[in-house]
């Protein structure tokens, strides 16, 4: 039987946003992606997530999926065979963003979703000058649209709330993988080259010229090094 790796998207995507790592990785796993949209605090949410998942599995989570991942980790470590984070943040949220998180949700219900998503989210995907950056910016609003503003409220919530997550990553024992874009400007190199320094075990990869969507910007970079990664694992 084929091991079990779980795949977290981020904030407003669906599985979607997986699908050119889903079609290599489907070869040499069962593979499960699991949205995290009904809860409005990562610990309870990863709580209920949890309980329909296999014994043992593989990890990866991107953006807030990785955020969600963590926390995983913290109440089920010995679940989890190995972790990749891609472009994530352990930290709380800055006050600054906050502020601006709360002005959004108080106004929401008068605000047009995708124009919020557009204006704060997806346009600061992808640097200026990404290949079939109009084509890929359409993929995101094609899967945010697919989400209603309880999703997105709250996400933004569980988003706003989290706790700092540095200590998870001080403790972990599972072997990790840590993967960024280089002009990310969602969750930049800096808090990757921090992640790398806490964790015991892991590989920290930056993707140059790349900004916060390297799945769907560079895919089969990204494939090749999460099937050195995860195959070597399973090994």
């Amino acid at each position: 039987m084929k091991p079990f790796i779980v795949l977290i998207p981020g904030m407003m995507c669906n599985f979607d946003v997986f699908s050119n790592q889903i079609n290599v990785l489907e070869k040499f796993f069962n593979v499960i992606v699991k949205e995290f949209n009904e809860h409005r605090d990562i610990e309870l949410g990863v709580k209920y997530l949890v309980s329909n998942l296999p014994s043992k599995f593989h990890l990866l989570g991107h953006s807030m999926g990785g955020i969600v991942a963590m926390e995983i980790v913290r109440q089920h470590s010995k679940r989890v065979l190995s972790l990749a984070l891609l472009n994530t943040n352990p930290f709380e949220e800055k006050q600054e963003l906050k502020d601006r998180r709360n002005k959004i949700l108080k106004e929401l219900n008068a605000l047009d979703l995708m124009s919020v998503m557009k204006s704060d989210y997806i346009s600061r995907y992808f640097p200026d000058d990404c290949k079939d950056k109009n084509k890929l910016i359409q993929k995101c609003v094609d899967m945010a649209s697919t989400m209603d503003k309880k999703v997105f409220y709250n996400q933004s919530v569980a988003l706003r709330d989290r706790k700092d997550q540095t200590a998870i990553l001080e403790n972990l024992n599972c072997k990790t993988l840590l993967i960024c874009g280089e002009r990310d400007k969602m969750c930049p190199v800096s808090y990757h080259s921090d992640m790398n320094k806490m964790i015991k075990i892991s590989d920290l990869i930056v993707l140059e010229g790349v900004g916060h969507m390297p799945m769907l910007e560079c895919p089969q970079k990204v494939n090749n090094h999460l099937k050195n990664f995860f195959l070597k694992k399973n090994k």
